[in-house]
């Protein structure tokens, strides 16, 4: 997907002649102070000439077409299909007509920055893309799919966003530890932050998705605290209570992780082994040589750090050949470690702070 243009290369709005004067007043804050009106630009990827609507995004104009956003965003819709339209306050938008080359069009002034409304709109007209989907999406993208999505009632742009994250931040236990890392290709480590916000102004379809981000959140060092920078330079951060709660799990899960620890290399021998005391003895040095290896109790996908530990301390010696035998090898590598990651993702909610309708009744068989 083409980055988005900056503000410095769009074309300034003033000395345009085609302009007319604004005939009603937008009572909306497009920019940051109305005390000194803000030098306008167009967006130089979303201004069409032949264009029916225009929003105003801080200093950028974008000019579209309202049927298409109308046959999608049923808020836009009611309000662009009214004489008059009854803007709702909590929408913070303003409202206003102008002329342009002698026609009159309608301008939106929205609240949001110019970053977040041109993601929204390449939803629709796909600017220098033709599919917003060919590449995996960014959090910025995302965060204007869903929160836009909500404002302006466009459902599937919030289904779709969704669908995305619960593939990375799922309420479904085989499919969380087939993910191979911890975050969307796209992602830095502190945007899961910003997938629990937007997690939570889903509301309940949303709600699956928490208990896991909370989780990749406890990884989280300083920035856990600072969050990210969005496009627009404001920062985005935890609410304080999701912020303590994410606290509050990380002691939570460090337990877990020793007590599952301890399970997996209990000293007991698999009841088909054949060789036990070979087997004994390799389990007690993988208990014992774990104060030399800390990822593997500070660790949330366990089977895969765990089956690298065991592989290296297995193999250990003269020969370099593993030593458990088969029935031993596959206990402590998968069936042990399989059974407390059934029981702890049943738990994560509770773990995490946080309530998920059917949680448990979600879980692969």
């Amino acid at each position: 997907m083409t980055e988005m243009a900056s503000v410095e290369t769009q074309t300034e709005l003033p000395n345009r002649q085609d302009v007319g004067v604004q005939t009603l007043p937008c009572p909306g804050p497009p920019g940051p102070s109305r005390d000194t009106p803000p030098i306008t630009v167009l967006d130089n990827e979303l201004w069409f000439d032949d264009g029916n609507l225009v929003f105003e995004a801080r200093d950028v104009q974008f000019r579209v077409y309202k049927g298409t956003l109308m046959a999608h965003a049923t808020v836009l819709r009611d309000i662009l299909s009214a004489t008059h339209p009854n803007i709702p306050p909590e929408l913070d938008m303003g409202y206003r007509t102008a002329s342009f080359g002698g026609e009159m069009r309608t301008i939106l002034c929205v609240s949001e920055s110019p970053h977040e409304l041109r993601h929204f709109l390449r939803l629709f007209f796909s600017g220098e893309s033709l599919n917003i989907w060919a590449r995996e999406p960014t959090i910025h993208q995302l965060s204007a799919y869903i929160r836009l999505g909500l404002k302006y009632g466009c459902a599937q742009a919030v289904d779709l966003s969704l669908g995305y994250l619960k593939k990375w931040y799922t309420d479904t236990r085989d499919a969380w530890f087939r993910v191979s890392q911890l975050d969307p290709p796209r992602f830095e480590p502190a945007h899961v932050i910003g997938v629990v916000n937007l997690a939570r102004a889903a509301g309940p379809a949303g709600a699956p998705i928490v208990p896991s981000a909370l989780m990749v959140c406890c990884q989280l060092g300083a920035e856990l605290v600072t969050g990210y920078a969005r496009e627009d330079g404001t920062r985005e951060t935890l609410a304080p209570d999701d912020l303590g709660r994410v606290f509050a799990a990380k002691a939570r899960l460090l337990q877990a992780n020793v007590r599952a620890t301890h399970r997996v290399f209990a000293q007991v021998v698999s009841p088909s082994c054949k060789r036990s005391k070979t087997c004994a003895a390799v389990i007690a040095r993988l208990l014992g040589k774990l104060v030399d290896d800390e990822t593997v109790i500070d660790s949330f996908r366990w089977s895969s750090l765990w089956e690298t530990y065991i592989n290296k301390v297995d193999t250990e010696g003269e020969e370099e050949r593993r030593q458990l035998c088969t029935h031993c090898y596959r206990m402590v590598t998968w069936s042990r470690p399989e059974d407390f990651q059934r029981e702890l993702f049943s738990d994560l909610p509770s773990m995490m702070g946080v309530t998920v309708e059917n949680w448990a009744g979600k879980m692969a068989s």
